[in-house]
């Protein structure tokens, strides 16, 4: 029975870290910012890897389609990333629409490219509806060798 549990903590460690984020205006509530991919609340990202950013959230109204966005901010300057995958629907699992208050998690894989200089960024993800902001999250990263 002790080994069970242990299993279970030790399961519950790894399912992902709450990532730190401020909130740059979201018409939705951001319920969680996640990644498996990070271990330690400001994400260390390590060039030449990939990268899944997890966001949970309620829509604040109907949502018949998502655009999603990424920029890094570099003194101050918004810089657009491009997505692999700019159709926040299809990132959410296909569930448009969306009615508010559903429960929806937006999930995107970004590559950390080796070109990228070593440095402290923000990035701020943005999911657009066709009325509002539903999401704008700003979480810190340091990319490193």
């Amino acid at each position: 029975m002790r080994s069970f549990c242990l299993v279970l903590v030790l399961v519950g460690v790894v399912v992902g870290v709450d990532l730190t984020h401020k909130d740059c205006g979201s018409a939705g509530e951001i319920v969680r910012v996640f990644s498996d991919d990070c271990a330690d609340p400001v994400c260390k990202a390590k060039k030449g890897h990939s990268y899944q950013i997890q966001i949970e959230f309620k829509p604040s109204a109907a949502v018949n389609s998502l655009k999603a966005y990424c920029y890094g901010v570099i003194a101050g300057v918004p810089v657009p990333f491009p997505l692999p995958q700019p159709d926040g629907c299809v990132s959410c699992g296909n569930t448009c629409p969306m009615k508010p208050g559903d429960d929806v998690t937006y999930s995107q894989a970004l590559d950390v490219k080796s070109a990228y200089p070593a440095m402290k960024i923000v990035s701020r993800w943005v999911l657009q509806s066709d009325a509002a902001k539903e999401v704008c999250v700003e979480i810190p990263v340091v990319i490193v060798s």
